[in-house]
């Protein structure tokens, strides 16, 4: 095969739709890409494309081949940096399957053994690849690579992945984690904002995944928006900044608008509901995250705003995370 004629063995959307999982050949090596979505080409995003090398399906060269790399091919692994550099079959399509992390922007590739109906992970591409000149990892590779690193022994790594197959498959038509977690926060916010004042519910996923709401609250002085279920998700890249990542992951969003004169100004608020709604999903649409501290750009008022961390409210757990309610103050 030439450059031009590789063979997709496996394509997947990512849950939240902002990356492509793809395993292909061409007849030499077998190669796992996570690919960024746009809508927008000359608008690329954070993530761009990340390769992990898989396999070679012919004898590797004794090192890498440069004229290989400059005709466009996918470059095959050095023989000596394979654990086991003898002929490997080409992987059936129906074998393979992604696990996708649960931030959404990593993901591991499994293959099931046909023999022992295992599943185990051959290659993957974590949150934390495009640093430094890694990538991802293969189980197949041998020493650190440009196109590929051993895979760690690392039973806290399997287990990640293992917790994730999990969450992803707790999504069904029947049910959803998303229910409960969704009156358990609305029990908070009623006893805090709801007594004896107005309420209403909103959905602000446009009915795609994963799902959202946005609930209002209008007391005597101020009006109330909070969502509920942007917690559901571990937000993306925490682990890169933080320590413990377990405490900053999982957070709700709100907002208060204070009336003048006892009047609403319901321009203001249809404002607010927009730019809240979209901050809900800020996260794993930019590979990011949002937390304390931080500062965002806030179009109900044409300004900045930076996001404070609620002492006073505590929220459920979920996953055994905490989760964080963060106020958006305008400037």
């Amino acid at each position: 095969m030439t450059a031009d004629q590789t063979e997709n063995l496996l394509f997947e959307t990512s849950p939240f739709g902002t990356l492509d999982g793809i395993v292909e050949h061409d007849g030499r090596v077998v190669y796992f890409y996570l690919n960024e979505r746009s809508d927008d080409s000359s608008q690329p995003g954070r993530f761009g494309t990340r390769a992990c090398w898989v396999r070679n399906l012919e004898r590797g060269p004794l090192v890498l081949s440069k004229m290989d790399m400059e005709q466009g091919l996918a470059p095959m692994m050095p023989r000596n940096d394979c654990v086991d550099s003898e002929l490997h079959q080409l992987p059936a399509a129906e074998s393979l399957s992604i696990v996708w992390f649960e931030e959404g922007n990593g993901a591991a590739l499994r293959e099931l053994d046909s023999e022992t109906g295992q599943q185990r992970t051959i290659a993957m591409i974590p949150p934390w690849s495009g640093v430094d000149g890694f990538f991802g990892y293969a189980s197949n590779c041998a020493h650190e690579s440009p196109l590929a690193w051993p895979m760690p022994d690392s039973k806290s790594l399997q287990l990640r992945i293992d917790r994730a197959a999990e969450f992803w498959n707790s999504f069904t038509k029947q049910s959803s984690p998303f229910v409960p977690l969704q009156g358990e926060l609305i029990e908070v916010y009623d006893n805090c904002f709801g007594k004896q004042n107005q309420k209403q519910y909103y959905a602000i996923d446009g009915g795609k995944f994963p799902p959202r709401g946005l609930v209002r609250y209008e007391t005597e002085s101020e009006t109330v928006l909070l969502t509920v279920g942007m917690s559901l998700c571990s937000q993306p890249a925490v682990e890169l900044a933080v320590e413990n990542p377990s405490e900053f992951r999982r957070i709700e969003i709100g907002v208060k608008i204070p009336h003048v004169e006892s009047n609403i100004n319901e321009a203001l608020v249809d404002s607010a509901m927009r730019s809240i709604s979209s901050y809900a999903a800020y996260p794993w649409r930019n590979h990011a995250w949002l937390g304390h501290g931080h500062t965002i750009d806030w179009s109900a008022t044409n300004g900045k705003a930076t996001l404070v961390k609620d002492e006073s409210i505590t929220l459920p757990t979920f996953r055994n995370d905490p989760i964080h309610l963060i106020f958006v103050e305008a400037s």
